[in-house]
C-alpha cells in the first residue's frame, strides 16, 4: 500500500462526516428556533391572590343629621345654605329659609280670620233681630186668637151661619198664624246657629292658617346644635341643596359628622363581588394622597344595585378603617379601596391564556420530549388573570402560553417569558 493513500482516507471520512453532522446541527437548531416561537412558562409553587378594586367615598361612623324642622309643617324655599365642608360653631345658622310665602299666609289668615269673625258677628246681629221681629208677630197671633176665642160666635140662633163660619175661620187663622210663628222662630234660631257654627269653622281655618304660618315664621332658621364640620346631603346625582330649592318639613339637608372615626363606602361591581363578605381585609388610598390605610370589610348590602341611570350595578361594602386621623381624613373625600377576597400559598398557578377548552375539559400544553402534549387539569381558584391547577401539573413543568398548534400572526413576536407562577 501506498504511503499517500493512508493519508487520504481520513480526509475522505472527514469529508462523509463534517456535512452529516452539519445537517443534523442544523435540524436541531431549526427544531429549536421552531420551539422558541412558542412562549412558555416553567409552574412553580406561588403565592396566588385574587383583588378587587373599588371606589367609593368616606362617611362618618357616627353623625348628627340636620333636617327642616318637622313642626313648620309645610314646604320652605332656601334662602341661604351654609357652604360644604364649613367648620361650624355650635349656634351658627346652617339654614336659612324665605319668609315670604310664610309672611303671605299669615297675612291671609288673618284676613280670613277677620272675615270669619264678622260673619259671626252678622249671624248674631241677624238672629236677634229675626228673633225679635217673629216674636212680634207670634205675640200679634196669639193676642188676635185669643180675642177670637173670646168672641167665638156659636149659636145659631142668634147669629147667622155666615158669621159662625167667619168666627171660626178667624180662630183657625190665628191658630195657624201662632203656629207658622213658633216655627218661623224655631227655624231662624236654627238658621243663625248654623251661620255662626259655619263662621267658626271658617275662624278655626283661619286659626289653624295663622298658627301654621307662626310655625313656620319660628323656624326659618336651622343652627348647629354642635361644634363639627358641616357635610351637606346628596342626592341619588351626587348633587346638595342650592339656594333656590324647595325642603319639605322632616327632610334630611347635611349632617354634623364625629371625626373621630370614619369607614368608607365602597361599590364593587357585580361581576367581581363572588366572594365579598364581611371579614376581609382591604386596603384604601385617600384621592390625592399617596399612603395606604388598613381596612376590614364591616358590612356588604346583599343585594346589587344601579348607581344612578347606569345599568352597572354595584354591591355597597362599608370599609371599617383601623385608624382614623381627622388631621386630613373628611368625611366626602374619594377613596379608591383594594380588597382581598381569596389568598393562598404553595399553589400552582398559571395565566388564564395558558388554559384551553376542548370537547368541554380542560387542558394546557405541557413541553415534553422536546415538543408539547396536551394534558387535562382541574381548575380550583381563579382571579381575573391567573388559574389555580388544583391537579395535572407538577411544580417544574413548563407549558405553553399559546396552542402550538396554531401559528403565530406575522410579526407578533411572540417570546418566552419564562419566570414562575404567582
Amino acid at each position: 500500500m501506498k504511503p499517500g493513500s493512508l493519508l487520504r482516507r481520513p480526509r475522505a471520512l472527514l469529508l462523509c462526516v463534517v456535512p452529516v453532522l452539519l445537517l443534523l446541527g442544523g435540524a436541531r437548531a431549526i427544531r429549536s428556533l421552531r420551539e422558541e416561537r412558542v412562549a412558555t412558562i416553567e409552574v412553580r409553587p406561588g403565592r396566588f391572590l385574587r383583588e378587587v378594586e373599588a371606589r367609593g367615598t368616606l362617611h362618618a361612623v357616627r353623625a348628627t343629621p340636620i333636617v327642616v324642622p318637622p313642626e313648620s309643617g309645610r314646604s320652605q324655599r332656601v334662602a341661604f345654605l351654609a357652604e360644604d365642608g364649613t367648620l361650624l360653631r355650635k349656634g351658627d345658622v346652617i339654614v336659612q329659609f324665605d319668609p315670604f310665602d310664610a309672611q303671605r299666609e299669615a297675612a291671609d289668615g288673618q284676613a280670613d280670620l277677620a272675615a270669619a269673625t264678622a260673619r259671626i258677628d252678622k249671624a248674631a246681629a241677624d238672629g236677634r233681630k229675626n228673633s225679635r221681629s217673629i216674636a212680634i208677630d207670634r205675640e200679634v197671633a196669639r193676642e188676635d186668637l185669643k180675642r177670637a176665642e173670646s168672641y167665638k160666635l156659636t149659636d145659631e140662633t142668634i147669629y147667622s151661619r155666615h158669621q159662625i163660619i167667619e168666627s171660626r175661620l178667624s180662630r183657625e187663622l190665628a191658630s195657624t198664624q201662632l203656629e207658622v210663628a213658633g216655627q218661623r222662630l224655631e227655624a231662624s234660631g236654627q238658621l243663625s246657629a248654623t251661620d255662626t257654627a259655619l263662621g267658626r269653622i271658617d275662624a278655626g281655618k283661619a286659626s289653624f292658617k295663622v298658627q301654621m304660618a307662626e310655625k313656620s315664621l319660628s323656624a326659618l332658621h336651622v343652627t348647629a346644635p354642635h361644634d363639627g364640620l358641616l357635610v351637606l346631603e346628596r342626592n341619588w346625582r351626587g348633587e346638595t341643596t342650592f339656594v333656590g330649592d324647595t325642603l319639605w318639613p322632616g327632610q334630611k339637608v347635611a349632617e354634623l359628622p364625629e371625626l373621630s372615626q370614619l369607614e368608607a363606602k365602597v361599590m364593587v361591581l357585580e361581576a367581581d363581588g363572588a366572594g365579598l363578605k364581611p371579614g376581609l381585609s382591604a386596603r384604601l388610598i385617600i384621592e390625592g394622597r399617596t399612603e395606604e390605610h388598613q381596612a376590614t370589610v364591616a358590612r356588604v348590602e346583599p343585594l346589587a344595585k344601579t348607581a344612578g341611570w347606569s345599568p352597572v350595578r354595584y354591591f355597597e361594602a362599608t370599609l371599617s378603617l383601623a385608624r382614623t386621623d381627622p388631621s386630613f381624613m373628611k368625611p366626602g373625600q374619594r377613596v379608591r379601596a383594594t380588597i382581598r377576597l381569596e389568598e393562598a400559598d404553595g399553589v400552582l398557578a398559571v395565566p388564564r391564556g395558558a388554559v384551553f377548552d376542548r370537547d368541554g375539559r380542560r387542558i394546557v400544553y405541557r413541553r415534553q420530549s422536546g415538543g408539547f402534549v396536551p394534558a387535562e387539569v382541574t381548575i380550583g381558584r381563579q382571579s381575573v388573570s391567573r388559574l389555580v391547577i388544583d391537579s395535572g401539573l407538577r411544580a417544574g413543568d413548563v407549558v405553553a402560553l399559546r396552542d402550538p398548534a396554531r401559528k403565530p400572526a406575522a410579526g407578533s413576536g411572540e417570546t418566552s417569558p419564562g419566570g414562575a407562577a404567582r
